[in-house]
């Protein structure tokens, strides 16, 4: 067993707190994406922007929000302003 499935087995059984839910999980991903090279963003990117379009909805400065999100201040704007 290679480090990263040791590691996803980890990581799945923290979330659902069952080994051998975990163990069927990971499994049924390796038999999905098995052999697959693919990229995995760090970030829910999707989630980040609704909370920044909330968080200016509410007040927030693009400046504020750039900082607290490491985002540049003309990207911040960019995502607030799209639907």
């Amino acid at each position: 067993m290679t480090a990263i499935i040791r590691e996803m087995r980890r990581v799945v059984n923290d979330i659902v707190d069952d080994k051998q839910k975990a163990n069927f999980i990971v499994l049924a991903l390796i038999k999905e994406f098995g052999g697959t090279l693919f990229y995995m963003p760090r970030n829910d990117y999707e989630m980040r922007n609704r909370e920044l379009k909330s968080l200016h909805k509410k007040g927030v400065s693009p400046g504020v929000l750039a900082t607290r999100y490491s985002l540049a201040v003309r990207t911040v704007h960019n995502i607030v302003k799209t639907p």
